[in-house]
């Protein structure tokens, strides 16, 4: 069994559906299942999203529950972009596993995020000049790797492929090229974990000489309605997207302003606000939950309380109407919602597209659910409105 940690819920469904390719059987849970006969277990422990004292403590558990599992291999899913707390987990990881190093090699290459001389680019950009440097709560100030990660002691250090490696510790791999991760899978032994993105996990696996055998983008049949899109990014060409549906008369539902400036907004707001999505749901199969940026500038709310707000919604909308089809834009929001919805399992069945996964959720018997990080795109077919 190859275990996998991952920090948040969107990581957790891309590599789901990377295993998929692979032909391996997978499941997704939001804690360990001690008793799992997959090839593939993914645990979403949301951590990224926590305070750091919670996120240590789920960190704890998780760790003494892979220890019980004892798998062939375990992998550490961090955000490519490196936002959460890293290092600190990490480091809970090594002494409770009893792990001597961990390879943190976050860069994909293929969506053109490199690490070269210590720096963080996307498509040759440094990452805090992008609209990385305004995520809500781990703003990228600097594309120097060291600095995005906080390091603050002496036991992380940042290195090439070709030098000569520490024993013990946190190692940050510089990568550029898909031959970079290979070789720092390469350099791995059974006393380090693997940790970082979508492309270090396919290196993983490829080094296990497993052979991918599905095709990602293909759709399974009808595309099942109603289908509820709950939209939870900050990226400029997803608000821009969601805003040009509004204005030629689609779908979208944007959070009422009383509900965003309001601490506890009453239960009666909720009610119409979820009375005006399932109105779009009847009226047009799909729709659209997101959140104006201009009805919030001049309120002080966390991100953390919106994604809270479009939870208690979703809720609603579901107990009013039969969604068969749920997708979630940002890992975050989608861990907010499938928490609210009581959801602990998932067995993923399609992958649409790199990070878009859908799957089958435990808790309802007909519903779909399909999940992306923010930065990524959804599938023409699908963002069609």
């Amino acid at each position: 069994m190859i275990a996998v940690i991952a920090d948040d819920l969107t990581g957790a469904a891309e590599l789901g559906g990377i295993g998929l390719r692979y032909n391996l059987k997978v499941e997704i849970t939001t804690s360990a299942d001690l008793d799992s006969t997959a090839d593939l277990l993914i645990i979403a422990t949301d951590t990224r999203s926590m305070p750091e004292a919670q996120a240590m403590a789920k960190t704890v558990q998780i760790s003494f529950a892979l220890d019980k599992i004892k798998p062939d291999i375990i992998f550490k899913k961090v955000d490519s972009v490196l936002r959460g707390h890293i290092i600190n987990e990490l480091q809970v990881h090594l002494a409770l596993l009893n792990l001597d190093k961990a390879f943190v090699v976050p860069a994909n290459p293929a969506f053109g995020r490199i690490i070269t001389n210590g720096k963080y680019f996307i498509n040759d950009e440094p990452i805090h000049l992008t609209s990385f440097a305004s995520d809500p709560e781990f703003p990228a100030t600097s594309n120097d790797v060291l600095k995005m990660l906080r390091v603050n002691n002496d036991n992380v250090y940042l290195h090439k492929t070709d030098d000569t490696l520490p024993v013990s510790g946190i190692i940050i791999g510089e990568c550029s090229t898909n031959q970079h991760l290979q070789s720092w899978v390469n350099k791995a032994d059974k006393n380090t974990l693997l940790t970082g993105g979508s492309g270090l996990f396919t290196a993983l696996l490829e080094s296990l000489n497993l052979n991918a055998q599905i095709i990602p983008g293909e759709p399974l049949g009808e595309f099942p309605c109603p289908a509820l899109f709950v939209c939870g990014s900050k990226h400029d060409e997803s608000r821009q997207s969601i805003s040009k549906i509004k204005a030629d008369g689609g779908p979208v539902s944007y959070m009422p302003y009383d509900i965003i400036k309001a601490k506890e907004p009453p239960e009666s707001l909720f009610e119409n606000w979820a009375d005006e999505i399932v109105s779009l749901l009847n009226s047009r199969k799909k729709a659209i939950i997101a959140i104006d940026e201009h009805t919030t500038k001049d309120i002080a709310i966390t991100a953390a309380d919106l994604r809270n707000k479009k939870s208690i919604v979703v809720d609603k909308v579901f107990k009013k109407i039969a969604i068969k089809n749920l997708l979630i834009e940002g890992g975050s929001t989608a861990a907010a919602i499938i928490n609210r919805l009581n959801i602990k399992r998932f067995s993923p069945v399609n992958e649409l597209g790199p990070g878009v996964i859908t799957m089958k959720a435990d808790a309802y018997n007909d519903l779909f659910v399909t999940l992306k990080p923010g930065s990524y795109n959804w599938p023409s077919y699908i963002w069609n409105f």
